[in-house]
């Protein structure tokens, strides 16, 4: 009885952390990347701020130290607002045998959904990028 209430606790535990903590991600053409990414965010709290960062899973024909991307966000009540962005790339690369890569760029601070809905993001790249092998955004709790 005693593990399953703690195997309760420990699920409750992560299901906040997941709430805090969420990242959209969506593959994309590992050869050439030239298409939009697109993902998707349920938002049922409108007070709350969020750092919003672009997540780029990568392998070790990714070269690029800065990208552009057009970045468009439709909310939920169909505003669409697009944007062109300039971002720097720090790919780290953990020894001689590393495949694959996480790199996090800031993207937005102090964002707020302010619509209770489905947001839709889409990640372009403005020039065709190599070694992306998916694209998203990291929604995390202010």
């Amino acid at each position: 009885m005693r593990l399953v209430l703690c195997g309760i606790a420990v699920l409750l535990f992560v299901q906040c952390k997941k709430a805090d903590l969420m990242v959209a991600m969506s593959d994309v053409s590992i050869n050439n990347w030239d298409e939009a990414a697109t993902i998707e965010r349920v938002n049922e709290d409108t007070a709350t701020y969020y750092d919003l960062n672009i997540i780029l899973h990568i392998n070790n024909h990714f070269r690029n130290e800065d990208i552009e991307l057009e970045v468009t966000m439709t909310s939920p009540d169909a505003i669409r607002h697009t944007e062109r962005v300039s971002l720097t790339c720090n790919a780290e690369w953990d020894g001689v045998t590393a495949h694959s890569n996480d790199i996090e760029i800031p993207y937005r601070r102090d964002a707020r959904l302010t619509a209770e809905g489905t947001y839709t993001f889409s990640l372009r790249p403005l020039q065709p990028l190599t070694g992306v092998e998916a694209a998203g955004i990291h929604f995390q709790k202010r």
